[in-house]
């Protein structure tokens, strides 16, 4: 196959990019890496990166953007850190702001947040690509319903009620299948994410801590069935004339046994749904793309949330951003889409080609696969630590360091203690299969070696059985 090209889209964001300082607003210093290195070769005169924390993984290039301002932000839990981090970003501590004065005394710098962003100015500069309210009030999964009804999306049944006990209860009792029912919280406290605001309730034990959980920190809970099946999500890019739909891509959330909360682990693209779902995922992003456009005048990435069920795909939520699986699809594609989305909510006026990018970004997720697993665990390591693992048909081993690993991990800190990130190694992982298996496997072989305090993960069943496509190339030769 021919590689990816994309030189008239490239040239486009260097026209955009190139020439002038910009400033990077991040939660973590981490998460800027790529960004950092995709503003230099577009031609990026200077970068400065403000973050709440360091992170774990890569670090952005020092010699292109030096000396970052780390805020040291801590925070109980992941999400918590990601809202701490924004109230740090839009309040600035005074030698802050004065080093970002000195990076930029004529105020020309512009600056680009995260994806989950709330358009907050950073030391009295405007974020440039900023959503504004109306798009992020979507993202709150209490208000969803009326707008899948609205854009002729079939969903599940579900109910909105406040977050009281005897309300729960009873919503849950009427939507039950048999499976339990899972309750997901309002966004009273901001954004929220990774399913720290989901529960899996199935018994009157778990109700009743759900109902606890969701009374400190919500006004409203969205009761709806447990669907059994691949979590899985799907991405679109709203343009003025044009729905660009991608395919669809494996969200790895874990079970906890006897628990009724969940484990998000990321998302990985080695898994192929059958191709008549994959086609209803791809109209259905088309269909709430125009929808968006239609009612608020949207531009950009979204994301659609969902589970591959029984019955087919069933979106659960909408997410007006660019979403985390989209990084993992398109690594390594020769055009940084966080910056090329940020340029379509800015409202640039250009001609983006949405067509010709839909096929050459479509190819190239489908050729190259990625993805594993992560977990946020309460005690942060001394100094960063990394593993090989190999797979020894139905479990990981660590490796000595030189052998030729099925997946790397590496475990550091986090605003919220450690962070354990491990990447499946894309030629020695089946594709066709969902990945969250082996991404469960390498969180146990982990938890073992670094004592992570991490209890038992269940992946997911699939529910709609394996493509007769799948093939394992788990030991195929790079």
């Amino acid at each position: 196959m021919r590689p990816v090209t994309l030189d008239h889209h490239r040239e486009l964001l260097a026209r955009i990019y190139g020439g002038k300082r910009w400033i990077l607003a991040v939660d973590v210093l981490a998460a800027a890496t790529q960004t950092v290195h995709a503003l230099r070769e577009l031609g990026a005169t200077s970068c400065l990166c403000v973050a709440g924390s360091r992170g774990t993984g890569p670090m952005p290039d020092t010699e292109f953007s030096p000396d970052p301002i780390v805020l040291g932000v801590e925070a109980p839990d992941m999400m918590s850190g990601v809202r701490l981090s924004l109230q740090a970003l839009a309040a600035l501590p005074g030698d802050a702001v004065a080093r970002v004065d000195a990076f930029d005394p004529e105020r020309q710098a512009r600056v680009l947040g995260t994806i989950f962003d709330d358009g907050r100015d950073v030391a009295g500069r405007r974020k440039f690509g900023a959503r504004p309210e109306p798009w992020q009030r979507l993202e709150d999964k209490t208000v969803i319903d009326a707008f899948w009804r609205a854009a002729g999306v079939s969903h599940a049944p579900a109910r909105v009620v406040p977050a009281r006990l005897s309300e729960l209860e009873a919503a849950a009792a009427e939507l039950d299948r048999g499976e339990g029912t899972v309750w997901s919280g309002d966004n009273r406290e901001g954004f929220n994410g990774g399913a720290s605001y989901v529960r899996w309730v199935r018994t009157a034990a778990h109700a009743e801590q759900a109902s606890e959980f969701f009374g400190a920190h919500c006004h409203r809970v969205r009761v709806m069935p447990f669907l059994e099946g691949i979590p899985c999500s799907i991405h679109g890019v709203v343009f003025d004339d044009y729905v660009l739909a991608l395919r669809p891509c494996e969200m790895v959330v874990l079970q906890k046994p006897g628990e009724s909360t969940l484990h998000y682990a990321r998302a990985a693209s080695f898994w192929d749904p059958p191709a008549v779902d994959r086609d209803a995922m791809r109209a259905v992003a088309r269909r709430t793309g125009e929808h968006l456009r239609a009612s608020v005048g949207y531009r950009g990435a979204f994301t659609i949330d969902g589970v591959l069920s029984r019955d087919g795909f069933l979106p659960t939520e909408l997410n007006p951003r660019v979403g985390a699986a989209l990084y993992i699809m398109t690594a390594g594609l020769p055009l940084s889409i966080p910056l090329f989305n940020a340029a379509v909510v800015e409202g640039v006026r250009a001609d983006f080609r949405a067509r010709e990018l839909e096929a050459a970004v479509l190819a190239h997720v489908d050729a190259h696969r990625a993805g594993g697993g992560m977990a946020v665990v309460p005690r942060a390591p001394s100094e960063g630590q990394a593993a090989v693992l190999g797979w020894r048909g139905d479990h990981f081993e660590v490796m000595p360091d030189g052998c030729e690993p099925d997946a790397v991990a590496r475990y550091g800190p986090s605003p919220a203690g450690g962070f354990v990130m491990v990447d499946l190694v894309a030629e020695r992982t089946p594709i066709g299969p969902s990945a969250a298996p082996r991404v469960a496997a390498a969180l146990a072989c982990l938890n073992a070696h670094w004592q992570l305090g991490l209890g038992p993960l269940e992946p997911a069943q699939d529910v709609r059985g394996e493509p007769p496509s799948a093939r394992d190339r788990s030991r195929a030769t790079p």
